[in-house]
């Protein structure tokens, strides 16, 4: 099951690079800025009060959620680049691949960050649910506004 999650979630990724690099213009500031925006609603959504007061609600986007993100922003834009097997000709296949191999290699960092302290916490302390479910939501939260900063910086 693991693989097929995977390898879709790479056909996703060859999928919107083939997608963007046949766009007729292509800006990565404006695609760092949806990314950045999306990062920052679903904090919003796991911070709200609601989710923040259910323990179910609580299990689910620290059990599954903060997973399936570990894994979608890694593998998603590593399938980004490697679209550019397909795409190598298209208007912009050297723009969408050099993007996904970028953002791929940024996620690294803050990645090890969340699978050692959200997804797998390595520390007794930080194995709680009320703490990993905090930590989850600043991690989106800091993702989004971090990315939208960069992509901010790199429009001027």
């Amino acid at each position: 099951m693991f693989i097929i999650f995977i390898a879709a979630l790479l056909g996703i990724g060859i999928w919107l690079g083939h997608l963007l690099a046949n766009r007729p213009t292509f800006s990565v500031n404006k695609l760092l800025n949806v990314v950045g925006i999306l990062y920052s609603m679903t904090a919003v959504i796991v911070l709200y009060e609601t989710v923040a007061h259910n323990h179910t609600l609580r299990s689910l986007s620290v059990d599954y959620l903060a997973p399936v993100i570990l894994w979608s922003h890694s593998v998603v834009p590593l399938g980004i680049a490697l679209s550019w097997f397909l795409t190598f000709g298209a208007p912009h296949g050297g723009a969408v691949s050099s993007f996904g191999f970028s953002f791929f290699f940024y996620s690294l960092l803050p990645l090890s960050l969340l699978d050692s302290t959200v997804v797998f916490p390595r520390v007794n302390k930080w194995k709680p649910i009320d703490g990993r479910h905090r930590r989850f939501g600043l991690f989106l939260l800091f993702s989004g506004l971090g990315i939208q900063f960069v992509a901010a910086i790199l429009s001027i």
